[in-house]
């Protein structure tokens, strides 16, 4: 009995021997995937006296395309804004507004946000 059972327990280990496992983790996208951690979001109030730069307007757009695609979100669209401020090198970012559109020619619904890219000397 003892016997059959190691044979039939080294076959069963032998059998997943050529099994390769596989992720869709890259490490070459971590450093895009914590993009948007790089900056800080700031209010007006904030940035009462402290010295800072801005680096321009950036956008973030999050568009649902299709009823099978997932919902378009605000706060995928603040990321992707956030992303671009990262991209100019900022360490901040003020959002202005963000606005949610429905039936446009593009997007069933979208988000479209609105922000400076900024860099806070203190920082």
């Amino acid at each position: 009995m003892k016997k059959s059972l190691l044979v039939f327990a080294a076959l069963i280990l032998s059998g997943c021997n050529g099994y390769a496992f596989h992720t869709n983790l890259d490490p070459a996208n971590f450093k895009e995937y914590y993009k948007p951690s790089g900056v800080t979001e700031v209010t007006d109030e904030d940035l009462e006296g402290k010295p800072y730069k801005n680096k321009g307007m950036v956008t973030g757009l999050s568009c649902q395309a299709k009823e099978s695609e997932h919902v378009a979100t605000a706060a995928e669209a603040r990321t992707q804004a956030k992303i671009k401020a990262v991209d100019l090198n900022a360490n901040a970012i003020r959002f202005k507004q963000c606005v949610r559109l429905e039936n446009t020619p593009a997007c069933i619904v979208s988000y479209s946000c609105y922000a400076d890219a900024l860099i806070i000397e203190d920082q």
